[in-house]
């Protein structure tokens, strides 16, 4: 998905605001109030679902401060993944939540305590 609009249209700034869930800051997980791009459409960011991140508005304009830095990108999952870059050099790293109906793998601990269960309550 991407548009060549500086702003995200509507349905796109929907799908990511759907996709990142809360702000995608990795130490925030306030609402979304921003979508915006993780590279600067000013610097030639895209208008685009991977280059998009919604935050809230305290993070979005931290991010546009002197040293901030972040990098986008999807991984092999299909998981949208940012990494913020402080002035300090730090880096943290984000990823979406997973899409409704992944799969998601468990530990053996898991799988036993859940059989445990499904026959412990068994007819």
């Amino acid at each position: 998905m991407e548009s060549r609009a500086r702003a995200f249209p509507k349905g796109l700034a929907r799908f990511i605001a759907t996709r990142d869930d809360t702000c995608r800051t990795p130490y925030c997980d306030a609402p979304i109030r921003h979508t915006d791009h993780a590279q600067p459409h000013a610097r030639g960011g895209p208008t685009t679902a991977a280059n998009g991140l919604g935050e809230c508005e305290a993070c979005n304009y931290a991010k546009e401060a002197p040293g901030w830095s972040v990098t986008t990108s999807i991984d092999h999952t299909g998981r949208h993944t940012a990494e913020f870059t402080t002035p300090t050099g730090a880096r943290h790293h984000s990823k979406s939540p997973p899409l409704p109906g992944s799969h998601r793998r468990r530990s053996g601990v898991e799988t036993a305590f859940a059989n445990y269960l499904a026959w412990r309550d068994a007819a």
